[in-house]
């Protein structure tokens, strides 16, 4: 796999996560948030690649191990932006929504680590699938590129 692709889906996918892990803390836009990071992260990933052409042909199978590397950063960066932000509203506001997040905190940093693990893995697995059919939506629209054909021609 070419390490310039993966530093940059994977900053790409980080700074999607980190975006969502801010907007997730709007309480009326949360849940669409947290679907959009769970679900669709290796779509609008993959989706703004092609676009800027950082990718060429897509098969579904690299669709699905990008899917996964970008499921799994982008829920890593969301925790270490969302995580931080609900335990501080609260610790400030008693009767907020967080203030079992902020409990979850105080309660021991092992935890936390297995929970974001956990739920990271998951993320990475519906994203995988995510990414296989973006990429497979992607293989039927576009031309695949022939690298056995040659342009010899025969003269009669």
């Amino acid at each position: 796999m070419n390490e310039l692709l993966m530093k940059r889906m994977a900053l790409l996918s980080a700074i999607f996560g980190l975006a969502a892990g801010v907007i997730t803390v709007i309480p009326f836009i949360s849940s669409l948030s947290f679907l959009a990071l769970m679900v669709f992260a290796a779509v609008i990933v993959l989706i703004y690649m092609k676009k800027k052409n950082f990718i060429g042909y897509l098969e579904p199978k690299e669709g699905s191990i990008y899917g996964a590397i970008i499921g799994f950063v982008s829920f890593i960066a969301f925790c270490v932006s969302f995580l931080p932000l609900a335990a501080i509203i609260g610790l400030m506001y008693k009767g907020s929504f967080y203030l079992g997040i902020s409990l979850i905190v105080r309660s021991g940093i092992f935890f936390i680590i297995l929970t974001v693990l956990f739920v990271a893995m998951l993320s990475a697995l519906v994203n995988a699938f995510s990414g296989l059919v973006t990429a497979y939506i992607y293989s039927q629209i576009e031309e695949k590129p022939d690298e056995n054909k040659t342009n010899i021609e025969f003269e009669e």
